[in-house]
């Protein structure tokens, strides 16, 4: 997928697979599977009792155990990039996805909801600040699941594991029972198909949440009936440590950059490049080698006539960033307009050269305007 990203501060690019956590992985990779499964691996499939596949997760049954073997070798020789691996059933039972099935001497099987060991038990609790449909809905689907996936003989024993962990987590008793005994609403069959339209907003509290959520409804009920209203609310986030590395101080692009020089001298600017390479170019690598080169630079000007000595960490900084979300030709134009207000507002002496600086047209008029009109005598 020609992937780039940065760590330790080096650039690579993933040339094979697609990156972790990119949204089209799991559909990339149900694509190539499926392509494996009506392809090489179609025959190998149609000679198994019973084949069935959830993305990556498979579950097959065969007669004889001996073949488990032999199989998997003709699934891993169907691609060179990929590598299945097997694990057999143990004292007549196997896990499959979040269902724990246990063969019984009749043929049947007896299904029950899989925990991994390293399962914690820790949902969100009940005093945690979100909203509290949220809270419910987890009350619900935890029931939910264990309906679809329990056998009538395991059920009850799966409600009790499931009360007792929402206990552990703050939930009342009261909470649990109205919310685990309730049946799931019936999908109704609409004639037009709702446009769905998500609206992201600052949770506040439950009462306040509920009734935004109730007025946002019944505005766009009234107004445009074929529309959907879904909020989704937010909380400030929890601290955790990074899982990437940071991006460095100048690695930003599309920005507007300030230099300060120790005599008072200062500079603004803008660039579309990463703010690293415009600054290369300010500081060239041949000034403090005492080399001389053209001059295209004010700033490069400056240190030359002057010989001062920066740090460049310290004498550039970074005062505005335009947003990444906004099309290409909007941040340039964005971008000019930030310069010029910052010229304007900062008067920086070295910005003599600036000739295409964007023209800014106030609303108001200047101070010097007011003191020449108040200066000047009525006209006759």
């Amino acid at each position: 997928m020609n992937v780039h990203f940065l760590f330790n501060k080096e650039y690579y690019r993933q040339i094979d697979g697609v990156a972790m956590g990119s949204p089209l992985g799991p559909i990339l990779a149900d694509f190539f599977l499926a392509k494996l499964e009506n392809g090489p691996l179609k025959g190998v499939i149609n000679d198994m009792d019973f084949y069935c596949r959830y993305m990556d997760d498979t579950f097959v049954v065969m007669k004889d155990e001996n073949d488990a073997m032999n199989i998997l070798d003709k699934f891993n020789d169907a691609h060179s990039a990929i590598n299945f691996t097997i694990e057999k059933e143990s004292n007549d039972s196997i896990s499959f996805l979040d269902v724990f099935m246990v063969r019984r001497e009749d043929g049947t099987l007896r299904r029950s909801v899989y925990r991994k060991p390293t399962t914690t038990g820790q949902y969100t609790h009940f005093l945690s600040f979100v909203p509290l449909k949220y809270k419910r809905n987890l009350v619900k689907c935890l029931a939910h699941r264990a309906r679809l996936i329990c056998s009538d003989d395991c059920l009850n024993e799966e409600l009790k594991i499931i009360r007792e962990l929402l206990r552990k987590n703050g939930y009342p008793d009261k909470f649990i029972e109205k919310n685990i005994n309730s049946a799931p609403r019936r999908v109704s069959m609409a004639t037009v198909p709702k446009k769905p339209m998500f609206i992201k907003l600052q949770f506040l509290g439950d009462n306040i949440s509920e009734l935004i959520t109730q007025r946002l409804k019944n505005a766009v009920k009234r107004t445009y009936y074929a529309a959907e209203v879904r909020c989704l609310f937010t909380t400030t986030p929890i601290l955790c440590s990074r899982n990437k590395d940071k991006l460095p101080k100048f690695a930003s692009s599309m920005c507007i950059y300030q230099f300060d020089c120790s005599c008072g001298a200062s500079y603004i600017g803008r660039t579309i490049r990463q703010v690293h390479r415009r600054i290369s170019e300010h500081h060239p690598t041949w000034l403090s080698k005492g080399q001389k080169r053209s001059i295209r630079s004010s700033i490069l000007a400056h240190l030359v006539d002057t010989e001062h000595k920066i740090d460049v960490n310290t004498a550039f900084k970074i005062i505005y960033r335009i947003p990444t979300y906004l099309n290409f030709a909007l941040r340039v134009r964005l971008l000019q307009t930030a310069e010029a207000i910052g010229i304007h507002l900062k008067k920086p002496s070295l910005c003599v050269q600036k000739k295409f600086v964007q023209p800014l047209s106030l609303p108001w008029p200047s101070s010097q305007e007011w003191i020449n009109r108040t200066a000047s005598p009525p006209s006759p």
